[in-house]
């Protein structure tokens, strides 16, 4: 009786369309492309979303946010699902059609951003990106190597002052800008005549430094003592202290930089939906907390900060006090204007 019934049931099934004995093909494992900087997020994050996800991981780098904007134009905004770009490059992109809109009603962990962060200057109200980490642009050097008192960018552009040899930033808007703040200008100035005076300032210093480097690179030679000071990013510095303690970090007493990386899901990029689901990962507090733990660098999160060690919520390398807060500067987005900064840089780097 009961094999008759699972005859007449299989023949049900199969008249409505419903085949249980076929083998199903076997699901396609989906992936999401991510491009960083490089050393900028922990493996174990990584595999952490992979594990809850399902899904694959493939993550490439690059070292300067030239590079990874041209490589992106040149056609690599089709195979990355996800990018951490400069908050200045944000609308640069938009404006170049690499970006969609950000679709924040896939975004359910948007509201743990601190308010701060929810409308930044460089993308209001957040209409194509999401803040990934943040930090300071800043003097590193070793104590033992300098002559001198590190605490304005005369170190680099003033030979009386100079305290030992020096490293250029390899990144036009953080190097361009140092020397407009040095002048007394603002690092976002458009003004023909600061930049020309920015530029001289850049090419004196180039023949009295020992060459540019990008932000590990320039660390690893101070660490190394090919170098005493290079400009340099905050959380880049606490890392490398875990191996000299005679590393240091400053803020230049004329101001500096502050900046803040951004997740930006590109328009022509495979597989959104889980570039979506990586960014509300990464918005929980314990991820968040992992992810600036690693790095060193404060996070935008505000639930994830009482996570922290408490050595790093105190510090002032990864949370600069109000007062050098209200001296710090977001390196914006200048439209057009642009090309008078890589017209100096190009003058720069080529005498």
């Amino acid at each position: 009786m009961a094999r008759i019934l699972m005859v007449a049931l299989a023949l049900a099934l199969v008249v409505l369309g419903v085949v249980f004995l076929r083998p199903r093909p076997a699901q396609e494992v989906k992936t999401l492309y991510f491009l960083n900087w490089a050393d900028y997020i922990p493996e174990d994050l990584l595999k952490k979303f992979a594990a809850e996800t399902g899904a694959k991981v493939v993550l490439d780098t690059f070292e300067s946010p030239e590079a990874m904007l041209a490589k992106l134009k040149a056609g690599a905004d089709q195979e990355f699902s996800l990018v951490v770009a400069p908050d200045y490059y944000v609308l640069q992109m938009a404006r170049e059609g690499l970006l969609a809109p950000l679709d924040k009603g896939r975004l359910k962990n948007l509201a743990n951003l601190d308010p701060f962060f929810q409308d930044p200057p460089y993308d209001p109200g957040l209409q194509y990106s999401v803040p990934y980490l943040w930090g300071t642009t800043g003097l590193a050097y070793r104590e033992d190597l300098v002559t001198g008192p590190v605490d304005s960018y005369a170190v680099l552009f003033d030979p009386g002052r100079q305290v030992g040899p020096f490293l250029l930033l390899d990144e036009m808007r953080e190097t361009i800008g140092a020397a407009l703040k040095y002048l007394g200008y603002s690092v976002n100035t458009t003004d023909l005549e600061a930049l020309e005076k920015a530029k001289e300032l850049l090419l004196a210093a180039k023949r009295r430094s020992v060459g540019f480097a990008g932000g590990i690179e320039g660390l690893n030679r101070v660490l190394a003592g090919d170098a005493a000071v290079a400009l340099a990013y905050s959380g880049d510095v606490l890392q490398a202290r875990q191996e000299d303690a005679r590393l240091r970090y400053a803020l230049p007493k004329e101001g500096a930089t502050l900046w803040t990386d951004a997740l930006v899901v590109l328009k022509r990029g495979p597989a959104q939906d889980l570039a979506y689901r990586f960014i509300d990962f990464l918005l929980e507090p314990e991820n968040a907390r992992a992810l600036a733990e690693y790095t060193r660098y404060a996070t935008p999160v505000a639930p994830a900060i009482p996570l922290l060690p408490e050595e790093m919520r105190q510090d002032p390398t990864v949370f600069p006090p109000e007062e050098i807060r209200a001296k710090l500067e977001y390196l914006k987005d200048l439209g057009p204007d642009i090309a008078l900064f890589d017209r100096v840089w190009t003058e720069v780097k080529a005498r």
